[in-house]
């Protein structure tokens, strides 16, 4: 009888291959490293807040339109070191988003050039567009509501504990709710996106943002929730409207 030969199946080739740990490897090395460039101009923007922390104090309380307290030997620091960090965040926003652009750069011929700059841009110009709707409107709007539970008997006082939190809260919500525009063209770069779909969800996004909104702020009024959802609705009607203005370039 001939003896039939039997052929070995290749080996399984393993998941995590020596290139592919050496790879894995270098994108977490860049990952931290531009993190520490934003870690950088954090500091420094944070520094800059210590500096100039009287007025960034005075902007800040200026909607309660009274002076704040604290009640521990290290509130103020406390004080000094939330608005300053505060302040920091912002100013650093503008190299958080360059370093995730540019991380990002190598699988897209879109993030190349100086539509990076035109990104980065786009971004910080919506985050200060959103920080003043939030001090501007929807902050005053919700200290008044709030303020209206008061009474002779009954006299709020406020701790620097309770408030910069409170506030933090509305202006850096705001400024990252902002970037839904920026965020809906980007992902269209990678996956089609057209306007009449954004159209078809209207309705989800019209309720969605009432619930964000009641979960932004804690006043229960109609009237301050839909001020608070306006911004929103709007921002998705403009990013539908740069989608169309998109596919009419394009075509």
């Amino acid at each position: 009888m001939m003896k039939t030969k039997i052929k070995k199946l290749p080996k399984k080739s393993q998941k995590n291959s020596p290139q592919e740990k050496l790879l894995i490897k270098d994108h977490f090395k860049e990952l931290i490293h531009r993190f520490y460039w934003w870690l950088a101009f954090f500091i420094m923007g944070c520094g800059l807040g210590y500096f100039n922390y009287a007025r960034l104090l005075e902007w800040l309380v200026k909607p309660l339109n009274k002076p704040l307290f604290y009640t521990s030997p290290i509130g103020g620091f406390e004080a000094v070191f939330g608005v300053s960090a505060l302040f920091g965040f912002v100013f650093s926003l503008p190299i958080l988003v360059y370093q995730i652009i540019k991380f990002i750069e190598p699988i897209s011929a879109n993030f190349k050039g100086k539509k990076v700059f035109v990104y980065l841009l786009t971004s910080f110009i919506l985050a200060i567009a959103g920080i003043l709707v939030s001090y501007y409107l929807v902050l005053p709007a919700s200290l008044n509501f709030l303020g209206k539970f008061g009474s002779i008997q009954l006299e709020a006082l406020i701790s620097t504990n309770d408030y910069f939190p409170f506030v933090a809260r509305y202006l850096l919500g705001f400024a990252i709710l902002f970037q839904l525009p920026l965020l809906v063209y980007l992902v269209s770069l990678f996956t089609p996106i057209s306007a009449k779909s954004l159209l078809k969800q209207f309705k989800y996004v019209f309720a969605g943002s009432f619930l964000i909104a009641a979960i932004l702020t804690p006043t229960p009024d109609f009237v301050n929730q839909t001020i608070m959802a306006t911004p929103i609705i709007l921002l998705y009607l403009v990013t539908i409207l740069i989608l169309i203005i998109k596919k009419t370039i394009v075509k």
